[in-house]
């Protein structure tokens, strides 16, 4: 293995692994959604007998990092995949606690802007605090899924942008490439639902733009703790956690309302503003750095 592997063997194995696992996912989903449509099998009857395939799929990018280093001989010497509590237990706690605090206030603003505050709460009372409660546990036993994504993503896609260029490019084409994987289950309606205008490019954007603000969360924490499973954890927490704290306090407004292109612009822009503030530790983190450096 390569110590110091030069810009070119670089670019040659994260083309290597952009390819696999985008071909990994894609295939598949390609496929099922001409044979059986998206609704049936991802969310309708054939979900269960094809679980193993969603699995394997939406692990792609964790099993292209394991077959990139495999075809490149680049090896195993991965400190990402050690837990590294020791220190860092903050950072564990922090990659839970933001997504679910951001599932409240986004709660509080979703009842602000569109229900009614005095009306009645989707869950309320104690089925409401239960939800909360439920949010932490569900983060941490669904990170096993998130970690097929946060393996290849921050685990090995990073990685190699990181030596071809800086971090802000890093974290926008990154985010960028995020996006545009999840485009064959975008287009059928998974993240956004197919009615609203621009679908579904526009729709496709928005993932884009929600994957390079997450990816700025993500990062951080993969970079403060030298572990690939906050980012899991905190992914998971997004996924589902921050869903719960939502129901959990939005009021006056039906459970089975659709989301509006308003309501994901005013949800992407509360994101933005929470996640705007890890950039700026990045950046405070990437100066002490240059400054020690002198």
């Amino acid at each position: 293995m390569t110590n110091n592997p030069d810009r070119k063997t670089e670019l040659k194995r994260l083309i290597i692994y952009l390819v696999l696992a985008f071909g990994i996912a894609w295939l598949p989903w390609i496929i099922l959604n001409s044979l059986y449509g998206y609704e049936e099998w991802f969310t309708g009857d054939m979900a269960f007998p094809f679980a193993w395939l969603t699995l394997i799929s939406g692990g792609g990018p964790a099993i292209a990092n394991v077959l990139t280093r495999l075809i490149t001989k680049e090896g195993f010497d991965d400190e990402l995949l050690r837990l590294k509590l020791r220190g860092n237990v903050k950072y564990y706690v922090i990659a839970v606690s933001v997504p679910i605090a951001a599932g409240l206030l986004r709660g509080v603003v979703l009842t602000l802007l569109y229900g009614d505050i005095n009306g009645a709460a989707a869950n309320p009372g104690l089925m409401g605090a239960s939800l909360i409660v439920q949010s932490l546990p569900m983060s941490l036993v669904m990170a096993f899924n998130t970690f097929g994504e946060e393996y290849g993503w921050r685990g090995y896609m990073n990685g190699k942008l990181g030596a071809l260029t800086n971090k802000p490019v890093t974290i926008i084409v990154g985010g960028i490439l995020w996006g545009v994987w999840h485009a064959p289950l975008t287009v059928k309606g998974h993240n956004f639902g197919t009615d609203y205008p621009g679908f579904p490019w526009l729709g496709i954007v928005m993932m884009c733009a929600f994957c390079i603000m997450t990816g700025i969360f993500l990062m951080w924490l993969t970079d403060k703790t030298g572990s690939i499973y906050p980012a899991a954890i905190a992914h998971s927490a997004l996924n589902n956690g921050s869903n719960y704290s939502t129901l959990a306090v939005v009021r006056g407004i039906a459970e089975d309302t659709k989301q509006t292109l308003s309501m994901s612009i005013v949800m992407f822009s509360l994101m933005g503003i929470i996640f705007a503030v890890f950039a700026v530790f990045m950046i405070k983190d990437s100066r002490k750095i240059v400054n020690s450096e002198k």
